[in-house]
C-alpha cells in the first residue's frame, strides 16, 4: 500500500452565533483527508470490512438514468435527492441515537460543495508537496444542538460489493411479499440465524429491496459533537484488497444466472487496512 492516512485532518469551523447564544449556533465544517506517501506503518490485515452506510452520505453520485416503458424507452433522469437530512436522526448511528435524543433542530444538516479560501489554499499546497496527497473533501453546515449526525467520508473506488438480497431480486413481487411476510413472522417468534432463509427480509419492511452494500477504498465517517466543548470524531479507513493467487481466477457464472454465461470478477480474500480512529477537541475559527 502506498498511502497511509495521517492523524492530521484539516478542519475549518465557523460559528454562527456568539458563545452566549451557543445553543442557536450553526457550524460550517470543512474536512480534508490527506495521506502520506513515504510511510513505514504496517497495515492491519482483516477478512471483513466495517460498513459505514448508516452515515449520512452526500458524496455518492445519483444513479444513472433509467429507461421507462411509458415514454417509449427514452432516458429520464432518476429523481435522486440528497439524503433526508431534515430527519433529525439522519446519519446518527444506532448506538448514539438515544444519547443524542433531544428536540428537533430548527434547521437540518446542509451539504456544502464549495471550499472556503483557507481550504482551497491547503489543497493547493498539499498537491504541490512531495510527501502529502489530498484524498477527499467534505463540507457541511449543522446546528449546535443534538442529535449530531455522522457523515460518511469516502472516495468512489469500490473494493467490495455485498448484496445480501441478491437471490431475492429476481423473485416475482407476489412471491417476494410472501417470503418477506413469512420471514417477519418467524423473526417475531424466534431469532433467525444469519443466512437462514428469510433472515435478510425481516428488517427490510415493505417496498423495494435495499441497495447492495458498497465498501470503498477510502471509507469512514466523521461527526461534530458539541457538549461543553466541541469535539470532532473521526473514523476513517484506507483499504487495499488482497487476492489469493490460488483463487484469484475469474469464477464461471451458471448459465441460468441473469448475468448469462460469463466470468464473475474475483473476490478479495482479505484487506490491508490503515485506520484513523480519534476524537479531538476543536475550536472555532
Amino acid at each position: 500500500m502506498h498511502y497511509r492516512i495521517l492523524a492530521i485532518i484539516f478542519l475549518i469551523l465557523s460559528a454562527g452565533a456568539a458563545e452566549a447564544d451557543a445553543e442557536d449556533s450553526r457550524y460550517r465544517v470543512e474536512v480534508l483527508v490527506l495521506a502520506h506517501i513515504e510511510h513505514d506503518e504496517t497495515p492491519l490485515e482483516t477478512a471483513t470490512l466495517q460498513d459505514f452506510s448508516d452515515a449520512l452520505d452526500f458524496l455518492t453520485p445519483p444513479p444513472d438514468p433509467v429507461e421507462t416503458p411509458a415514454d417509449g424507452g427514452d432516458e429520464q433522469e432518476s429523481a435522486a435527492p440528497e439524503p433526508a437530512a431534515s430527519d433529525p436522526q439522519a446519519g446518527v448511528p444506532e448506538e448514539l441515537a438515544d444519547e443524542d435524543s433531544a428536540e428537533e433542530p430548527a434547521c437540518a444538516v446542509v451539504h456544502q460543495t464549495e471550499m472556503g479560501p483557507e481550504m482551497q489554499e491547503a489543497w493547493r499546497r498539499l498537491r504541490l508537496s512531495r510527501p502529502f496527497r489530498p484524498l477527499q473533501f467534505l463540507a457541511w453546515e449543522q446546528p449546535g444542538t443534538p442529535p449530531f449526525p455522522a457523515l460518511r467520508v469516502h472516495d468512489l473506488e469500490s473494493v467490495l460489493t455485498e448484496d445480501p438480497w441478491q437471490e431475492y431480486r429476481a423473485v416475482p413481487g407476489d412471491e417476494l411479499a410472501s417470503i418477506e411476510a413469512e420471514g417477519q413472522e418467524r423473526g417475531q417468534q424466534q431469532q433467525l440465524a444469519p443466512g437462514e432463509p428469510g433472515s435478510e427480509l425481516t428488517d427490510t419492511g415493505s417496498g423495494p429491496l435495499p441497495s447492495p452494500i458498497e465498501f470503498f477504498r477510502l471509507d469512514g465517517r466523521t461527526r461534530l459533537v458539541r457538549t461543553r466543548f466541541l469535539h470532532l470524531e473521526v473514523l476513517v479507513e484506507l483499504r487495499e484488497p488482497v487476492f489469493d493467487p490460488a483463487v484469484a481466477q475469474p469464477q464461471p457464472v451458471a448459465a441460468e444466472s441473469p448475468a448469462g454465461p460469463q466470468d464473475a470478477a474475483p473476490q478479495p480474500t482479505s484487506f490491508l487496512v490503515h485506520r484513523l480512529d480519534q476524537r479531538r477537541q476543536v475550536k472555532t475559527g
